[in-house]
Formats: structure tokens, sequence, C-alpha cells
């Protein structure tokens, strides 16, 4: 649990499932004390490119008070329907996902078959505090290089629904700070160039292009606003800042925008408005995560894997539908490295929880998940 995480525990953890199923494991740091666990099953033909299989270890804080059920126990409750919820901390996100990978691996291995691409399963660290220190820094490295990877699979989430998401883009993350200079003096007096007054027409013009995204996002229907809200650039102000008692005109302000850019508009344009409303006022612009790209796979079938992918899928007569994330994971690291990743989990009829107070999975949609897993990896790996 962040922001204090455990990752040695994790790693032991992990190293004990692999030796279990029977797969090739090994341990590297970027940053000393945030390991990634690597797993491996070696395919037939090593040199063709390889499935990646995405997971990460931490996890949000929790307010254990909030919590019915304690949030590290993994306790299964019997519904009147003689299903089971399966109260933890990150049921939902994302530890459901890695460990049907582990099971879909266990399977693959039991069964004797040799697969042609090898198949590798990361476990990586921070990644919900951005992970600068996770596979952003992992993707740089030989270990990754020699990995050859050529599609990922990465986290996706349950939907209250009866069908899953396939997450082939997400939203730039663009928070932002402006921060005016001005003028300063006893606030009796009608001090002219203040801070306050540079900052003013940016915030209304923010608020403005605000609206109108929000309009677009109106017009959708309402029962299909959840899936598409990552098809429009949310605008939200945070944080307002300046000031030291009331009589005092501030000579510096600034306020801060959580912005999420919609792979469906052009982000260096979206970034000449911000610097160009900057410019006019005369303050200045500083974003928190600069380097930050569109982060998007074209739905591209004539690339083998993203074909392999949905015709796996519909052998399996699974329900799915594309969707832009709203929020970001890890799977933009490696999209930036030209390599086609998806963000999928096949649990269907669930309630979103992730981060939420009594998270839980439903355990059948869990077991359902698994074979879809099985055969999905075998898919793309011997395609």
């Amino acid at each position: 649990m962040q922001p204090k995480p455990d990752y040695g525990k994790c790693a032991e953890f992990l190293i004990d499932q692999a030796k279990e199923i029977g797969l090739e494991h090994s341990i590297v740091e970027c940053v000393e004390g945030k390991p990634f666990v690597i797993m491996k099953l070696e395919g037939s033909d090593p040199s063709a490119k390889s499935i990646l299989l995405s997971s990460h270890t931490d996890v949000v804080p929790v307010f254990e008070e909030r919590w019915s059920h304690p949030p590290f126990a993994a306790e299964r409750v019997e519904m009147e329907n003689g299903d089971y919820k399966i109260y933890a901390r990150g049921a939902q996100d994302m530890k459901n996902t890695g460990s049907m990978y582990l099971e879909a691996m266990r399977n693959i291995k039991a069964s004797g078959k040799k697969l042609k691409r090898n198949v590798y399963i990361i476990f990586s660290p921070d990644e919900e505090i951005g992970s600068v220190d996770g596979v952003n820094k992992f993707v740089e490295t030989q270990e990754f290089n020699d990995m050859n990877v050529g599609f990922d699979l990465d986290e996706g989430g349950g939907l209250p629904a009866p069908f899953s998401a396939v997450f082939y883009a997400e939203r730039t993350n663009c928070q932002l700070k402006f921060t005016a200079h001005g003028n300063t003096g006893h606030g009796s007096q009608f001090i002219e160039g203040t801070a306050i007054e540079k900052l003013l027409p940016v915030i209304n013009a923010m608020m403005e292009r605000r609206a109108k995204e929000k309009a677009v996002m109106d017009s959708f229907e309402a029962a299909s606003r959840l899936l598409r809200s990552g098809e429009v650039t949310s605008i939200n102000l945070t944080q307002l800042e300046g000031g030291k008692q009331p009589n005092v005109v501030p000579a510096t302000y600034s306020v801060t925008f959580d912005i999420r850019v919609s792979p469906n508009i052009d982000l260096a344009e979206f970034k000449k408005f911000v610097s160009d409303l900057a410019a006019e006022n005369g303050v200045e612009v500083e974003y928190s995560r600069p380097h930050e790209t569109t982060s998007k796979t074209p739905l591209d079938r004539s690339n083998i894997f993203i074909d392999t992918f949905f015709k796996s899928l519909d052998q399996q007569n699974f329900a799915y539908k594309p969707v832009v994330l709203p929020a970001n994971t890890d799977a933009r690291f490696i999209r930036q490295k030209n390599i086609p990743a998806f963000g999928f989990n096949p649990m269907q009829n669930t309630p979103i929880l992730a981060h939420d107070h009594d998270e839980f999975i439903f355990e059948s949609e869990y077991i359902k998940g698994i074979p879809v897993y099985t055969q999905l990896i075998q898919d793309l790996a011997n395609c």
C-alpha cells in the first residue's frame, strides 16, 4: 500500500508462485527497493516477438474505518445466490488481473503445450503514483529491450455490463499550474496589475473550454457516458494558492487544473492553446508531467497481434467494446516504444470499485475470466 509499499514481501510471494507454476523468474530494480518481478514461459521460437502481460504490485491507501471487512484479508462473503464477494484493497485494481495471469499460465504449463513465442509477466512498482520509478524507467533498460515485446496486455477493469472494455487508448495527464506575479500593497487600495487580475481571464478561458467539453459529454446518450468519457477532455480547477493575510494584496497567485486530454484531439494544439493563453495574460505555466504524450494503439487489424486478439475473443463468443480509458495505466509507456498495447479484463457485470471503500470482485466472474485469458494468451503466443 502506498506511500510505503512492502515490495520485498510482494516479490517473495510472486517468486514462490513462479516456482510453483514452473516459470523462469528474475528481479530487476531500476530504483533500489522497487523491484520488478519478471516471469517467463519460453517459446519454441525465442527469436520471435514476445507477448507481455503487465501488472502492478502497489495499491492506493485505505480508510480502514470505512470498510466493512478487513481490507487486506481477502475475505470471501457468501451471497444469497451462492456466489461470493471477495473483499480486498486491490481486488479490482489490479490483483485480480495479475492472479488470473498466474492461473492462466498455470493452466498452460500444466497442459504441456509448447507455445511459439516467449510469454512474460511483469509485476511492476509505483503505478499508483505515476510510475516515475516504475515502468517509465523499465522500458529504457536493456532487460526490457531483450524481451523483444511485440504485444502488451495491460490492466482493464470490470464493468457493470454484460461485456468487457478493450482499452486501446487513454487520455493524457496534462495537470498544470498557472502562476501570476503582480503588484502588491495594502488591501485598502485599488492596486492595478495584480496577480489575481492576470489570473482571472485565464481561469475564465479554461472554464469556458471545460463547458464546451462538458457539452460534448452531455450530448452522449446517458447509458453510454461512462464508456465514452475518455473521448472528451476533462478540465477541473483543483487548487487556488496565494495570499498572506486578508489586508495584503498578494504579489503571487497560482491556479492548478487537473486536465486529461482525449487522444481524439491534437495534444500539441491543446498545449499551444494553453501557452498562448498564458502569454496573452503575462502568466507562467508549468506542467506536472511535461513528458506525457498521446497514448493510443490504432485498431489496425493488419497487425497480426491486434487481429489475433479480436479473433480470439470472437471465437470464444466473448462480448467486448473498444473504449478510450479516461485514466492512465502503465500501457502508455509501452505504447511510447511503438508496441501495441490493450488494457483488458474479462470480468463482467461487476460494479466499478477501484480505489473505493469495500472494493470487491465476484468470485464467479474471476473464475470465468481465467479460461478467457488462458485461450487468449495461447492464441497470441502462437500467432
